[in-house]
C-alpha cells in the first residue's frame, strides 16, 4: 500500500476519526485490507467487529470475493448477507459468529433488527456507494445501523461525488471528521 491517498486515511482511521472519502472507483482493496488488520488484529469468534454496507448484491459479492484471500490469511471469518437469499441462513451464519459482515445495507439491517447478531464489540461501520444508497432510499436503514453501534465505534463513508444531502447526512454521525478526496496524481 503506497498511495498517498490510502496513507491518509489509514493514518486517520488509527487516529480514532470518522472519516469520509470521496473515490470515483471502489475504494481499494488493500485499503480495506490495512482497516481490517487494524480493527481486528486477531481472530475472535463472536460479535461482529465491522460492518461493511454495500450499494448492491453485485458489489458486495465482487467486495468478498476480493477479500477471501486475505480473511483466509488471517485466518477471519466474513459472512456475505445478500438481499437475495434465505434469510434464515443468513441469520443462523451471524448467529455462529463472525468478524466482518459484507452486505446490503437492507438486509444487513433487518438481520440486526431480527436479532441475528450483536454489535457489542463492533470497531467500524464502513458505508460504501453513499450517493448510490441515498438515490436507493437506504438512508433510513443506514441511520438505524448508525444509531445503534456503540459510542466507540468509527464510520467511513464512501461516496462520489458528494453532495449537501450526503453532507448534511455525515454530519448527523460523525460531525467531527476527516475528509479526504482522492486525485488521480496522487
Amino acid at each position: 500500500m503506497t498511495n498517498e491517498f490510502n496513507l491518509r486515511v489509514l493514518k486517520s482511521v488509527k487516529a480514532g476519526n470518522h472519516v469520509l472519502c470521496t473515490h470515483e472507483l471502489p475504494l481499494p482493496v488493500d485499503l480495506l485490507q490495512e482497516i481490517i488488520s487494524f480493527c481486528i488484529p486477531q481472530p475472535e469468534e463472536g460479535s461482529p467487529r465491522m460492518i461493511i454496507l454495500c450499494a448492491d448484491n453485485d458489489s458486495a459479492v465482487q467486495l468478498a470475493a476480493e477479500l477471501a484471500p486475505f480473511m483466509k490469511e488471517k485466518d477471519l471469518t466474513l459472512d456475505l448477507i445478500l438481499e437475495k437469499g434465505n434469510k434464515v441462513k443468513q441469520r443462523n451464519d451471524l448467529f455462529d459468529g463472525t468478524e466482518v459482515i459484507v452486505g446490503t445495507s437492507r438486509r444487513v439491517c433487518e438481520m440486526y433488527f431480527q436479532n441475528g447478531y450483536n454489535i457489542s464489540k463492533m470497531k467500524m461501520l464502513i458505508v460504501l456507494e453513499m450517493d448510490k444508497q441515498m438515490k436507493k432510499a437506504w438512508k433510513g436503514f443506514i441511520s438505524r445501523m448508525a444509531e445503534s453501534l456503540p459510542k466507540v465505534k468509527q464510520v467511513l463513508f464512501v461516496c462520489d461525488p458528494i453532495d449537501e444531502r450526503i453532507d448534511e447526512y455525515i454530519d448527523l454521525y460523525a460531525a467531527v471528521h476527516q475528509r479526504f478526496i482522492f486525485e488521480n496524481n496522487i
